[in-house]
C-alpha cells in the first residue's frame, strides 16, 4: 500500500473511531472499501496502527477527494445511524480537501444519501459529473 492510501485508511479509521463506539458493520465497511481497492486487510491493519498523519488536500485530485469524503460517509453510515460525532469528522474532513464552505452541507447530505442506498463510488461520481 502507497503512503498516499496509508493516510486514507488511517483518517478512515479515525472516523470509526469518532463515537468511541465502535461498530462490527463499521469494520466491515472498510475493509469492504480496502477490498474494491485491492487492499488487504493485513495492509487496512498495517496503515491504521502506522505513525502516518491523514492525507492532506494537496496530494488528491478532485476526484480522489470526492471518493475520499464518499468512504468516510460510507464508514459514518455503516451502522445506520450518522451521529454527530461522525458529521464533524466529515465536516472537517471536507473542509481540510478543499470544499466549499457554503456547499458542504448539501455535499454531505447527498454523499450520506448515495450510501445509504449502497451506491458504488463509480455510480456516484457518475451523477455528480451529469448534473
Amino acid at each position: 500500500m502507497d503512503e498516499k492510501n496509508k493516510k486514507l485508511f488511517v483518517e478512515m479509521y479515525l472516523m470509526i473511531l469518532s463515537d468511541i463506539n465502535v461498530h462490527p458493520k463499521e469494520l466491515e465497511a472498510l475493509y469492504s472499501i480496502g477490498k474494491k481497492q485491492g487492499i488487504s486487510e493485513d495492509e487496512i491493519r498495517d496503515a491504521v496502527f502506522s505513525q502516518d498523519k491523514i492525507v492532506e488536500e494537496e496530494e488528491l485530485s478532485n476526484d480522489e477527494k470526492i471518493e475520499h469524503l464518499y468512504c468516510l460517509s460510507q464508514l459514518a453510515y455503516a451502522d445506520d445511524i450518522v451521529k454527530d460525532a461522525e458529521r464533524a469528522v466529515l465536516q472537517n474532513a471536507a473542509k481540510r480537501l478543499g470544499f466549499i464552505e457554503e456547499n458542504i452541507e448539501k455535499i454531505l447530505v447527498f454523499l450520506l444519501e448515495q450510501a445509504k442506498e449502497k451506491k458504488s463510488f463509480n455510480e456516484v461520481l457518475s451523477i455528480i459529473k451529469n448534473s
